[in-house]
């Protein structure tokens, strides 16, 4: 029994030494890694941030409390790359901001420690951030027009389409030139569906393209490629001189004028030479386009009432609203009766009488009115290959107690 305690005893003491040796052994080796003294580490960085770009990023944060840091080092590949970013530290808190260039684009996870000038460092900082490049640019469509247009008034409208906001879109720029040959770039916020300029230069194109940030905190803002655009229809109306009711009369007598502006031949000066316009009778609107034949007036062969312009190549289109009544139109004009309007080239419309306005060589486009049409449909269109003189106007032949009032003409060029 006795010799079983002297065993145990042993046993312990030796556990003992073997304890303290190994305390020994481990003080010493941190005394390898501390050179003698205790680990000093230096201040991290504050609110640190990485912003993205475009094959680049920018880091951002504050040094508040350290007043021994002296750099910033930025790791990434696994320690790979690396850029030192010296630090001027002051009396208070420094803002640290630079950009780190040639990150193709791809997902980077950075490490970021301070330093002092003794080497010490601070404990790291990991941090991970996307830089986009070619691959986000080819994945970027410009912002659709529904439609645009230039009005009489020269000033230009652009309907835009909705855009798929995911995909970071967030502005359109528009560049026009004015009147005065003035150059105009317009900034049009994505949720903006119209933009409407004034005094815009006809004849001129505008440029597009859109805006786009990958992401909100983007640095880099990534941009479509401009394309040079006409408006799709541009208002010529006012190449149309006297165009719409009230119409001007270049002399009168009594209920029935002739107009201002317009060629109008002998056949329409049916009411002791004068025609074309009204002023008025049995509860129509005054100084409409009227050509009435009957109730002691004679009928009208070949009339013609007419304006001659110049246009250049292109697709227009041409409009006559009339009045309606009702559910029909207010026009006594039947199958019986040759009333058009109608364009044609050079500078006469063609006669009307039997129809062979519809198969002369010279007529570009026409409409046949009569009293079972809408009010709204007297539309033309027509196209030109080149620059050349036209006429647009009215050509009728047309029997006893006919009438048809036109409200007003129209012009437009559609682009596409």
């Amino acid at each position: 029994m006795k010799n079983l305690r002297n065993i145990l005893i042993t046993a312990f003491a030796t556990i003992l030494i073997v304890l303290v040796h190994s305390c020994s052994s481990n003080a010493d080796d941190y005394l390898k890694f501390t050179e003698g003294g205790a680990i000093s580490y230096t201040g991290k960085m504050d609110s640190l941030k990485i912003l993205p770009g475009r094959d680049r990023i920018k880091i951002e944060g504050l040094i508040i409390s350290d007043p021994k840091v002296s750099e910033l080092r930025v790791y990434w590949d696994t320690k790979k790359d690396s850029v030192v970013i010296p630090i001027n530290r002051t009396s208070g808190v420094d803002m640290v901001s630079t950009f780190i260039e040639n990150l193709p684009e791809n997902i980077y996870n950075f490490e970021v420690k301070t330093f002092d000038a003794k080497g010490n460092s601070s404990v790291s900082q990991y941090i991970t951030a996307q830089t986009y490049g070619t691959r986000y640019q080819a994945s970027l469509t410009d912002r659709k027009i529904v439609n645009s247009s230039l009005s009489s008034d020269l000033s230009l409208t652009i309907n835009f389409a909705t855009m798929d906001l995911t995909t970071g879109a967030f502005a359109t720029e528009i560049v026009y030139t004015d009147g005065s040959d003035v150059e105009h770039t317009i900034t049009v916020p994505v949720t903006q569906n119209q933009l409407v300029v004034p005094n815009y230069k006809i004849g001129s194109k505008f440029k597009q393209r859109s805006l786009f940030l990958p992401v909100k905190t983007a640095i880099d803002t990534f941009y479509t490629d401009f394309v040079s655009k006409d408006p799709q229809v541009i208002d010529l109306t006012y190449l149309i001189k006297n165009n719409k009711r009230p119409f001007v009369a270049s002399s009168f007598s009594g209920r029935w004028g002739t107009l201002a502006d317009w060629t109008t031949n002998d056949a329409c000066k049916n009411h002791d030479g004068y025609g074309g316009i009204d002023f008025g009778c049995c509860g129509n609107p005054p100084a409409t386009i009227n050509l009435e034949s009957g109730w002691g007036s004679p009928v009208i062969t070949n009339g013609k009432i007419y304006q001659t312009i110049t246009l250049e190549a292109g697709t227009y289109i041409f409009n006559a609203p009339l009045l309606a009544s009702g559910s029909g139109l207010n026009s006594g004009y039947t199958l019986s009766d040759y009333v058009y309007l109608a364009v044609a080239k050079g500078s006469i419309l063609p006669d009307s009488s039997g129809g062979v306005l519809e198969t002369d060589p010279s007529t570009l486009g026409f409409k046949r009115i009569v009293n079972t049409m809408n009010s709204e449909s007297a539309v033309i269109t027509f196209t030109i290959t080149q620059s050349e003189q036209i006429t647009l106007g009215i050509s009728t032949t047309q029997g006893n107690e006919r009438y048809g009032h036109f409200l007003s003409f129209s012009l437009f060029k559609k682009n596409n």
